[in-house]
């Protein structure tokens, strides 16, 4: 293959940068590593982090082009306000055009759900535009209407390719769809800890638990962890969980941490990763829908066990009561259930989460970008 003719665009989809960003932004940096030309067309409101600006900026072969909608003018927003859906002036989005002109070899759409990059991909599709998607989590609740349904179907079977987080997610897609995909594969996320464990456990003799990830009660469910928590029996264990995110709903956090006198959960600053796992004991994550979580390979990685919900990917990578404690819903009686089972083993934590490495470098790779960097460049050829 000569490099130099592949042009490989990355189209993340969200406005907002998270866990679910991680994977194309590490493989498009492999990639122009790699002398392979990468673009990156992103929506204007997506605020790249520093770490990858620094690094894209020192490579070559990484472009990165904001795209966005042109205002309408006065007149055409006035006239909107007036007419039916029908007949109102539509701007038009950049990306496509710009996509039409530099005619890439492949485009990676990274979708933070399976479903919000489907317009993409079908002017991809009529574009003559070969590509591929990454479903990043997928919502039992949330099921498309007809016209959805219809217009996923044809993105994800027009698609070169369709990655999944979780085997779950791609499962639950199928039923939605109401189909078999047979153009999917398995994907893992990169993580923030070394792959190496070289975590000392925690010598603060009360028990820690961490809550890690984006402060939305919707989809994260830290309101059932408070519920929980309201219970007289947590609060006077020695028991510890803190809070580390950020995200709208921590002003909901606050508020009822303080009217609940909830004296044993913290609420913590910025925090780097590492240093998570030097002061807790475990990882606990109510999540009501996912991908695969991050935070639970990061949480196995350093040698920790996991207190987590049956929902999407969260236990593919886990073996309850082993190394792990699954509550079967993200309820507060089910989390209490498997957090009552926590606390009677408490004495087997850290062994629980040696066994929890021992499984979890048995199943992930330790470059995932790279791994799927060299995936797409299969598909290329």
């Amino acid at each position: 293959m000569n490099n130099h003719k592949v042009h490989i665009v990355f189209v993340p989809e969200n406005k907002h940068w998270g866990g679910s960003e991680l994977l194309w932004s590490k493989t498009a940096l492999w990639l122009a590593k790699q002398n392979i030309l990468v673009t990156v067309l992103k929506h204007e409101r997506l605020k790249l982090p520093l770490w990858f600006v620094k690094e894209s900026n020192n490579l070559d072969f990484l472009n990165i082009i904001s795209s966005s909608k042109p205002k309408l003018s006065l007149i055409k927003r006035i006239w909107n306000r007036f007419v039916p859906y029908r007949f109102r002036f539509k701007a038009k989005n950049t990306r496509f055009s710009e996509l039409a002109k530099i005619q890439p070899s492949l485009v990676v759409i990274n979708q933070g759900f399976n479903f919000n990059g489907v317009i993409t991909a079908i002017e991809l599709n009529k574009l003559q535009i070969p590509y591929a998607t990454i479903s990043e989590a997928v919502n039992e609740g949330m099921w498309p209407i007809l016209s959805l349904r219809e217009n996923m179907k044809l993105a994800f079977k027009e698609s070169v390719m369709n990655y999944f987080v979780s085997q779950d997610n791609l499962e639950v897609t199928q039923m939605q769809l109401g189909c078999v995909l047979d153009n999917t594969e398995i994907v893992r996320h990169p993580f923030n800890v070394p792959f190496k464990s070289k975590n000392n456990y925690p010598k603060n003799q009360k028990l820690c638990l961490a809550v890690v990830g984006r402060y939305h009660f919707s989809s994260k469910g830290q309101d059932v962890i408070l519920r929980v928590l309201n219970q007289e029996k947590w609060k006077e264990r020695e028991i510890q969980v803190n809070f580390y995110g950020s995200g709208d709903d921590i002003y909901n956090l606050k508020d009822v941490v303080s009217n609940f006198n909830l004296s044993n959960v913290k609420i913590n600053e910025y925090t780097e990763t590492s240093k998570i796992w030097e002061n807790n004991h475990g990882l606990l994550l109510t999540s009501r829908y996912e991908g695969l979580p991050i935070s639970i390979v990061e949480a196995m990685l350093s040698k920790r066990l996991v207190i987590t919900t049956n929902v999407s990917g969260n236990k593919e990578l886990l073996i309850d009561n082993e190394n792990a404690f699954i509550a079967a819903a993200p309820r507060p009686e089910y989390v209490d259930e498997a957090l009552e089972r926590a606390w009677e083993r408490r004495w087997e934590w850290k062994a629980m989460g040696e066994q929890a490495y021992s499984h979890i470098i048995q199943h992930i790779p330790e470059q995932p970008d790279n791994v799927f960097g060299e995936k797409l460049l299969e598909l290329l050829k």
